[in-house]
C-alpha cells in the first residue's frame, strides 16, 4: 500500500534517516518504539508528506508520489500535540479538517466519530483550550476517524490518556484494521504494542522490525 524506497533526510547536517526501504499493507497496525531523538515521529512526518525527504521515493498504491498536496489529503495525522485550533470547539476543527480534505460527511457520522472516543454533551461545545489534555487528544483522534482515510498516522496516539481511553482508542484501531485500514502510529504504551502485528524500531538510521 504504501512504500518507502530509500529514504533519507538530514536535519542542520545530522543525518537522521539513511536510505530506509518499507513497505506497508492494508489492514495492518504498525508501532513504532524506541528512546527519543532516533528519528520516529521524522520519519512519520516523512512519510506522510508533512517534511519533505531530501532523496528517495514514496509510493502510493504502486504509484510514485509527486504531488504532496494531494498526498497528504489521502491521510490522517494525529499529532501528539494535537494541532488543534484552541478557540473553536470539537465539531469546528473537525469540520476545518473536513474541508481542508474536501470531504462531507453527515453530522451524525462526524458525532459518532466523536461518541467513539466518549465525547458529547456540551463538552462538544467548549473551546478546545478548555478541554483537558486527554480530551484534546481524544479529539485529534476523532478528526482522524472522521475523515475516513486509508492510512491513519499517529504519534503518541495515547501519551496523555488513561489506561480505560488508551484501551478505547486501541480498540478502535482493531476496528479500523479490519476494514482495511493501515494504522502506523509511534507509542511508548506496551499495550498498544503487544497489539500491534508489526512493532519496528529505527537503529543505526534504518528502519528495524522487532516483531
Amino acid at each position: 500500500m504504501l512504500r518507502l524506497e530509500n529514504i533519507s533526510y538530514s536535519y542542520n547536517n545530522q543525518e537522521i534517516l539513511d536510505n530506509i526501504n518499507y513497505n506497508f499493507e492494508s489492514g495492518k497496525i504498525y508501532s513504532i518504539v524506541g528512546e527519543s531523538g532516533i528519528g520516529k515521529s521524522t520519519l512519520l512526518s516523512v512519510m506522510s508528506g508533512l517534511e519533505y525527504k531530501q532523496s528517495g521515493k514514496i509510493f502510493l498504491h504502486d504509484q510514485e508520489v509527486t504531488n504532496f498536496e494531494i498526498y497528504r489529503k489521502k491521510m490522517s495525522y494525529v499529532f501528539q500535540s494535537y494541532n488543534l485550533i484552541s478557540y473553536l470547539n470539537p465539531i469546528e476543527n473537525i469540520n476545518i479538517a473536513l474541508d481542508i480534505h474536501r470531504k462531507k460527511v453527515t453530522q451524525e457520522t462526524l458525532l459518532s466519530s466523536l461518541e467513539r472516543l466518549n465525547l458529547h454533551g456540551t463538552t462538544l461545545e467548549e473551546p478546545c483550550s478548555t478541554l483537558s489534555g486527554g480530551q484534546q487528544q481524544r479529539v485529534a483522534i476523532a478528526r482522524a476517524l472522521a475523515l475516513d482515510t486509508e492510512i491513519i498516522i499517529a504519534d503518541e496516539p495515547t501519551g496523555n490518556l488513561d489506561r480505560q481511553n488508551s484501551e478505547n482508542v486501541m480498540s478502535i484501531f482493531e476496528s479500523l484494521k479490519k476494514e482495511d485500514k493501515c494504522i502506523i502510529m509511534v507509542t511508548h504504551d506496551n499495550s498498544l504494542n503487544k497489539k500491534a502485528d508489526v512493532v519496528m524500531t529505527i537503529q543505526n538510521k534504518q528502519l528495524v522490525e522487532l516483531k
